[in-house]
Order: C-alpha cells, then sequence, then structure tokens
C-alpha cells in the first residue's frame, strides 16, 4: 500500500479515536479507514504521552488533585467519545436483554443505541467509572509507573489494541455506519503486526509477571465484550467498542494500582 495511504490511515485514526484539532485537511477513503486500526495503539500511546506530560505539569499538587487534572484531560483529548460508547451500549444492553426473540432483541438493542438520550443505568455506569479511573489514579501516585512516559503509553496504547482482534474476527452489526468501513475481512498485514508489536512492547516494559497478569485480564475481558455483544446484535457496533476501550483502561489502572498498593511493583 502506498505510503500516503498509511497517512491517511493515522489521520483516520486520529479523527475517529481523539478530538485533537488538526488544521490540515485529509482526503478520506475507504482504503485508508480499514487500514486505520492498525494505527489505534499509536494514537493511544500519543494520548499516554499528553497525559504523562500533564502529571509532569501538575507538580507537587496533591494526588487527589493531580488525579482530577489528568482525568479531565483525558475525557477532553478523547471528546468523551468512549464514554459515549460505554453508555449507548449499556442503554442498549438494558432495553433488549429480556427480549426472547433474537430478531426483535437485534433491532431494540441498535434502535436504542441510536438514541442520544442517556438512561439510568448508562448514567450510574458512567459515574462508577470515572469514579474508579480516579481513585486507581489517585493511588498509582507518586508510585514509578505514573513517573514512567512509556506506562502511561501502554495504559492507553493496548485498550485500543484490544480492539484489533474484535475488527478482525467480528462482523459489524449494523448495514451502515461509522465503524462499517472497520470490518477488516480481509485484514491489512500492518493490523497484525500493530498487534504483534504492542503485545512485545507491553513485555518489554514490563515487570514482566505483572504486564504478563494484566494481559491475561484484558484478553478475558475482550472475549467476555465480545461475545455478550455477538449473543446481543451479532457482531460489533462503534458503541461497544468504545465501551469496550473503557473498560479495558479502567482494568489496567485497577491491576496496576492494586499491584502498587500491595507492594507487588
Amino acid at each position: 500500500m502506498k505510503p500516503v495511504e498509511h497517512g491517511r490511515a493515522l489521520m483516520t485514526a486520529l479523527a475517529l479515536l481523539t478530538r485533537w484539532p488538526w488544521p490540515l485537511p485529509f482526503q478520506w477513503s475507504e482504503a485508508a479507514q480499514r487500514l486505520s486500526p492498525a494505527y489505534y495503539p499509536l494514537v493511544g500511546a500519543a494520548l499516554g504521552l499528553a497525559l504523562w506530560g500533564v502529571h509532569w505539569l501538575c507538580g507537587d499538587l496533591p494526588p487527589g488533585l493531580t488525579a482530577f487534572v489528568i482525568l479531565l484531560f483525558w475525557v477532553a483529548l478523547t471528546g468523551a467519545l468512549h464514554l459515549d460508547g460505554l453508555a449507548d451500549a449499556v442503554d442498549g444492553y438494558f432495553a433488549g436483554h429480556r427480549c426472547s426473540d433474537p430478531l426483535e432483541q437485534k433491532e431494540r438493542v441498535l434502535t436504542v443505541m441510536r438514541d442520544p438520550a442517556c438512561g439510568p443505568m448508562a448514567v450510574v455506569i458512567l459515574i462508577l467509572v470515572l469514579l474508579a479511573k480516579w481513585l486507581a489514579l489517585e493511588a498509582l501516585m507518586g508510585s514509578a509507573l505514573v513517573a514512567s512516559p512509556l506506562y502511561w503509553c501502554m495504559l492507553l496504547a493496548l485498550p485500543r489494541a484490544s480492539l484489533l482482534p474484535v475488527l478482525i474476527a467480528t462482523p459489524y452489526a449494523r448495514s451502515e455506519g461509522l465503524a462499517a468501513g472497520l470490518s477488516l475481512e480481509s485484514t491489512p498485514l500492518a493490523v497484525w503486526v500493530a498487534l504483534g508489536l504492542s503485545l512485545v512492547v507491553a513485555l518489554w516494559v514490563g515487570p514482566a509477571w505483572p504486564m504478563a497478569i494484566s494481559l491475561g485480564w484484558l484478553v478475558l475481558l475482550v472475549w467476555f465484550w465480545r461475545r455478550l455483544w455477538v449473543q446481543q446484535v451479532d457482531g460489533y457496533t462503534g458503541d461497544t467498542l468504545g465501551g469496550q476501550v473503557e473498560l479495558a483502561e479502567t482494568l489496567l489502572l485497577w491491576f496496576w494500582a492494586m499491584t502498587v498498593v500491595t507492594g507487588h511493583l
């Protein structure tokens, strides 16, 4: 594939996963969109570097306040896109999980996911996720983890890398939509390379056993989340992908916070 398509793919990934202002327009193409998942981990790493910079700028602020400022920038840089996806996915699940007819269930879930209104269960989940992130970040303040830009890169790159196996092995649930072009019936080689590099770099950053265990938990989360939505709507949507990123970030944060608090890292 031509280098220009890789450039477009990177810009597409940035446009889909962040709300950073990019002054230069770029030409959207189907080929670039299909290739863009290969750059998801890289975009995550860039976000991680930005949050590490925020942590560094916070200096000697109290841990709770530093954690809040980091979380504020975290939400702002991503435009709360993944939080919105998680909320829509939760609303859709609770709207259709009791339907006995699979076709009716799928139609109801997908219809509710399109509704911009936020139901009570979605509000509860969003509050819990944000609170969990804040508490985990506060527990990590002062540790070697948050002092290292590599760990911030891994924290945001791995959840986005976790989307790649879902895109590779799962059909898109809708007939059309923003994430339709991400379906990887014929997976570009660059996507496999990105997935492999993400795992290798994560284990290299180490320490080996805590990182390996956290990757194991991440694999279990991806398996469960993918299975849930295949049962509900026969595939993935942009909302389920966003929800997966949020849950994966929270899982990694809590695992690393627990290892620090218990003295195992």
